[in-house]
């Protein structure tokens, strides 16, 4: 099979991907991975209402636009001094198919759930591929550098009140049909106490639908920030060790130290948009590059009469995903197929180069660059599981071999993921710019609140950093790159300032209020 690498042909599109393919092998007709930023077909199953399903790369909504006008003209600047690239604007976000093989029990599980939910299928198949990770795991490896479990973090934002946990309902109904009651886990707890869970069974699933309870905590509290970082240890399947004097006295041949060899958690959590970005904890950009996002804001159906989770349907799919339970082995460099491979190095030199291309000088910018770093390790993760999936329903012999139809999917559904991440990331950057905003300019009008009638004031480049962004290394502070790519940008577009004048590296902004 040929791959044609379109990647970059224009300097603004990050994430070009190769041309349209046929995905013989999994699903006939399934579009191969589109663009970060296009929409999925009018006729997707998987699209929510509220999304806009044009092309968001538009002059009101791009997260890439260029300010470049002539210098005294108020809502406009110089793009010398504003940078050709801005992301104080968020994008119209087009609600993206989330691909799953269509011959998988995935599918199946889908097709169940949408008579229980009115949630997009995105959101359906979260928590579901969540529980997959932990039945595959430990028995099953990603031999990528070491041996790496396929726990996955799934992450489900949606505003108050849109029923989040009808999406999580099933898959925790199916997990309690499968696991034993000590392969779950629930809610708050220290590190110690979790650390006593995971010695008795060190490798765990979570639901929590009703996230935001324990995001604050690990937010607000010492314990929390501390079981949070640990959340990113138990993602990685690392060794987990105390060393405690006071377990001298609990432990039978009198030593403080106790370990675990591996312990791995597979994750599923749901919140409002409010607390998942996650930016106001100590690991928060750990976390993220680990989580896969899901998005909804409205439901995608309406379900008069939902079905029954204890009639014999789900007793079926519960048999088909306990399968999963008796495969055993690694999944390594010799399992890809030829094309495979080709296709495996193309979607890395995409990734690497949309890294590159983001410019890094705000928390948007962090977080994508975070992500992306984890991306190919996650779309293996996804490729594994799905044939994995696919194994369960009969329609492969061998789950091992993963061809390069199922890694497009997979990349097609991480970017999805993506998509979903940068709109959690601009909805809250949005008020996080304009609440910056107007305490900025409440700073400067009371600069000169003496002045009977001034409406207008005139400050160098210098004096605002000076005065506003002094201390970008104490935490919250205004930065000098957030006030010149956000901030300054964002009051230019509300008509609220101008550059007044340039003369060598000297530029004066003018600024009015009412």
């Amino acid at each position: 099979m040929n791959h044609t690498d379109t990647m970059f042909g224009d300097e603004n599109d990050f994430f070009r991907k190769p041309e349209p393919r046929n995905h013989k092998d999994c699903n006939p007709g399934v579009p191969p991975p589109p663009r970060l930023g296009e929409g999925s077909s009018a006729n997707s199953t998987n699209s929510t209402p509220g999304y806009s399903q044009e092309d968001c790369l538009d002059e009101d909504s791009s997260t890439i636009s260029t300010i470049s006008t002539p210098g005294d003209n108020w809502g406009t600047s110089s793009d010398a001094e504003i940078g050709d690239t801005s992301t104080i604007s968020t994008p119209g976000y087009s609600q993206r198919e989330h691909p799953i093989p269509q011959d998988s029990i995935l599918a199946d599980y889908r097709d169940f759930v949408r008579g229980v939910s009115e949630l997009p299928d995105a959101l359906i198949v979260a928590p579901i591929l969540a529980l997959c990770g932990k039945l595959l795991t430990p028995q099953v490896t990603l031999d990528f550098g070491s041996q790496k479990p396929l726990t996955l973090y799934n992450f489900i934002a949606t505003p108050a009140g849109l029923r989040k946990s009808t999406t999580f309902a099933p898959a925790e109904k199916i997990a309690r049909k499968i696991l034993m009651p000590d392969d779950l886990i629930a809610g708050n707890a220290s590190d110690s106490a979790l650390f006593d869970t995971f010695e008795n069974q060190p490798h765990r699933l979570q639901f929590e639908d009703e996230g935001n309870t324990i995001l604050r905590s690990w937010e607000t509290s010492a314990y929390g920030r501390e079981v949070s970082a640990r959340y990113l240890r138990l993602y990685d399947g690392a060794p987990w060790s105390q060393n405690f004097r006071r377990e001298c006295k609990n432990s039978e041949d009198g030593k403080a130290e106790r370990s675990i060899p591996q312990a791995t958690l597979s994750l599923c959590i749901g919140s409002t948009f409010g607390v998942a970005r996650l930016t106001q904890l100590e690991s928060g950009c750990g976390l993220r590059r680990r989580f896969g996002f899901y998005v909804a804001t409205e439901q995608a159906r309406d379900i008069w009469w939902p079905e029954t989770l204890e009639g014999a349907e789900l007793e079926r799919l519960a048999d088909l995903f306990q399968n999963l339970t008796h495969l055993k082995g690694s999944v390594g460099k010799a399992s890809l197929t030829r094309d495979a491979m080709s296709y495996w190095i193309m979607l890395q030199q995409r990734n690497r180069q949309r890294c590159k291309d983001i410019p890094g000088y705000t928390n948007g910018d962090e977080s994508l660059l975070s992500s992306l770093n984890e991306s190919p390790a996650r779309c293996l993760k996804l490729a594994v599981i799905f044939q994995a999936c696919r194994w369960a329903k009969g329609s492969i012999k061998d789950p091992f071999v993963i061809n390069d139809d199922m890694l497009a999917m997979a990349e097609a559904h991480q970017d999805a993921c993506l998509d979903a991440m940068m709109y959690v990331e601009g909805v809250s950057r949005r008020s996080q710019v304009s609440d910056t905003a107007e305490w900025l300019m409440a700073q400067i009008s009371g600069d000169h609140h003496t002045t009977p009638g001034q409406r207008r004031a005139a400050y160098t480049k210098t004096e605002l950093t000076r005065r506003f962004a002094s201390n970008p290394g104490r935490p919250g502070a205004l930065t000098a790159s957030r006030l010149y790519g956000e901030i300054i940008p964002h009051l230019i577009e509300q008509g609220r300032c101008k550059q007044l004048s340039k003369k060598g590296n000297l530029v004066t902004y003018e600024f009015q209020w009412d």
